[in-house]
């Protein structure tokens, strides 16, 4: 007798379906995508997928119906004999027949696929669910495998897709090529060297150029405008400049050809116009900091850049402003920002000097946060509590308690994003942890109520209806302790 249920049980569990290894499949319709065409232009989508384990999971043929009509278009088909999906690259979607507009709806029920997927013939391997019958496959991976650029832009909760620039990892070996090479450029100009002077006009072609500090004094011709002296990130003087200028040991120089700069088009604060001599009274007072450069190497220059992205930030009391300047019209910014970071090149403030402002809650703007990603653990935590003090006293519409927590982990270098109180908690990125080994960093969380940020000294950061971002004592009851892994 005991032989025999123990037989009809194992008959059971073979011919009852059980989803003891699902996972939850949260809708999501309103994600947001960019994606960037050949000529620079822009796309902005609103479109819907599944979120798994944090992460959005795009139906394939989905994927192709965006991607048609771009230079990474490609088929989709299905191969009987290998019970495998096909893509085939460089064609048209043959199914295609307009882009997606049908919504997911309600939670459901995902299951590890096992569906082999093959690109021109290779197969691969990009993580993926099957849910009501159909596969969804993770988007980042999905970008990866089809060597399309992907980024996720944090403040606007938009993916942005560049199909004309290849894939991170793709350009991973390119890259370490150009760290080694700029490690042996930086090593070079480190070494003590005597005033130096030339005759040669620097950036003749340029309007706006950047001459980083090097350990020497040096005298440089150009075109009559405006020079602003930048010594440990902060602007020192600006002055009117004709031909020769020196420039002192240990200082950069921004440099303004501003006759040009003024009938000419370019981005600045979220808008189409020109450098007046307005802006230039406003942002090139003494003291005002200049928390990131980015520059793109002037040909046949030794160390000057055409200024592609410059920071500008106001820390008088009271004022706190932030200006920031694309060298671009607005339709080229993503296209120009986004571009192989080998043509551009980062000079960014000291990590110490803005921690000591996001402490007293000095806003910087987004961008050096972005652009000065931490290495290690310990540095990432820093990172990401030091970039939420910054913005203390933002409303709670600009950051609620998941878009505060999610930003500052997704700029610190944690993919946690988005933060959701509700769905954090089944994230592979975190772990819950005894609140008696609360430690800073971590985050505390009251499922479907509320997140925020353990700082240290019996202190949280937050963001609340009415007071917005704020630091105040913290609260444990009802709260779930969760450590961000270190992976």
């Amino acid at each position: 007798m005991k032989k025999t249920l123990i037989l009809l049980g194992l008959l059971l569990s073979l011919i009852i379906p059980t989803n003891i290894f699902a996972e939850k499949a949260m809708p999501n319709n309103s994600s947001k995508m960019d994606i960037i065409a050949e000529n620079g232009d822009v796309s902005n989508y609103t479109f819907s997928t599944y979120i798994i384990k944090d992460y959005n999971y795009f139906k394939l043929r989905d994927f192709a119906s965006y991607m048609n009509g771009t230079i990474k278009n490609f088929d989709v088909g299905y191969n009987r004999d290998k019970d495998a999906i096909e893509i085939t690259t460089k064609t048209s979607y043959g199914d295609f027949t307009g882009l997606p507009s049908d919504n997911v709806v309600g939670a459901k029920e995902a299951v590890t696929t096992k569906q082999k997927i093959f690109i021109d013939g290779k197969e691969v391997q990009i993580s993926g669910y099957n849910v009501d019958g159909n596969n969804y496959f993770k988007l980042r991976e999905l970008a990866s495998a089809l060597d399309i650029k992907i980024y996720y832009d944090s403040l606007r909760k938009s993916v942005i897709l560049n199909p004309n620039l290849p894939s991170d990892e793709k350009l991973v070996e390119d890259l370490n090529k150009e760290i080694d090479k700029l490690i042996g450029m930086e090593e070079e100009a480190s070494r003590p060297k005597a005033s130096t002077g030339t005759s040669e006009l620097i950036g003749a072609e340029e309007n706006l150029i950047y001459l980083p500090p090097k350990n020497i004094d040096r005298k440089i011709n150009l075109k009559t405008g405006y020079a602003a002296e930048i010594r440990n990130s902060k602007i020192q003087n600006l002055k009117k400049i004709s031909s020769q200028v020196n420039i002192p040991n240990g200082t950069g120089l921004l440099y303004f050809d501003l006759d040009n700069l003024k009938t000419m088009t370019i981005y600045i604060d979220g808008n189409d116009t020109n450098i007046s001599q307005a802006y230039l009274n406003k942002w090139m007072k003494k003291n005002i900091l200049v928390p990131l450069i980015r520059g793109e190497k002037i040909s046949g220059q030794e160390d000057a850049y055409k200024v592609a992205y410059v920071t500008f930030v106001d820390t008088a009391p009271k004022v706190n402003g932030v200006s920031e300047l694309v060298s671009v019209k607005a339709s080229e910014v993503r296209n120009y920002l986004y571009g192989p970071s080998s043509n551009l090149k980062d000079f960014t403030a000291d990590r110490g000097q803005i921690y000591s402002l996001a402490k007293k809650g000095e806003n910087i703007g987004w961008s050096w946060w972005y652009f000065t990603g931490p290495n290690s653990y310990n540095e990432k935590i820093d990172h990401m509590i030091n970039y939420a003090l910054s913005v203390q006293g933002f409303s709670y519409e600009q950051f609620d308690c998941s878009g505060l927590v999610g930003t500052a982990a997704e700029f610190a270098g944690f993919p946690l994003a988005p933060a959701y109180s509700w769905l954090i908690e089944g994230s592979p990125m975190v772990e819950e942890i005894p609140m008696n080994q609360l430690r800073r960093g971590d985050l505390l969380n009251k499922a479907g109520e509320h997140i925020m940020i353990y700082i240290g000294d019996g202190k949280v950061v937050e963001s609340v209806p009415r007071t917005g971002v704020r630091v105040a004592p913290v609260r444990k009851a009802g709260y779930k302790v969760l450590r961000i892994k270190n992976v």
